[in-house]
């Protein structure tokens, strides 16, 4: 019976010695899920920032959007103030050139009619 007793204390103490084992190893496997959660969260915050940057992109590609079309208004409207000048002067010229026409149209008929009727007194 004493062989049974010491068997059985043999195998208690590779229990015990298994269990302490163990526990060790839960315990750092314990330390390691923490580690895990942490990193995890910092996965989260990191992954809710991009999602953050990713919508304040689109805003600013609609902005952006916004800043072109009325850069494009201002750039037709400068275009038509700088060609101002010179269209305001073409419009003159041509004015100028229309009673020069017209003068010498007047001019060329008054001749035609003095040749033609030569006996009136103008």
């Amino acid at each position: 019976m004493d062989e049974n007793y010491t068997n059985l204390a043999v195998h208690i103490q590779e229990v015990d010695s298994r269990s302490r084992s163990n526990e060790h190893r839960l315990d750092a496997h314990d330390n390691e899920i923490c580690k895990l959660l942490e990193k995890q969260d910092v996965i989260y915050d990191l992954a809710s920032s991009v999602k953050s940057i990713a919508m304040d992109m689109t805003y600013i590609k609609e902005d952006v959007k916004e800043v072109k079309t009325g850069q494009d208004i201002l750039n037709e409207k400068v275009t038509f103030l700088e060609n101002r000048p010179a269209m305001e002067a073409k419009k003159k010229i041509d004015n100028i050139m229309e009673k020069l026409l017209w003068l010498f149209i007047g001019g060329v008929i008054t001749e035609l009619l003095m040749i033609v009727l030569p006996n009136i007194s103008w």
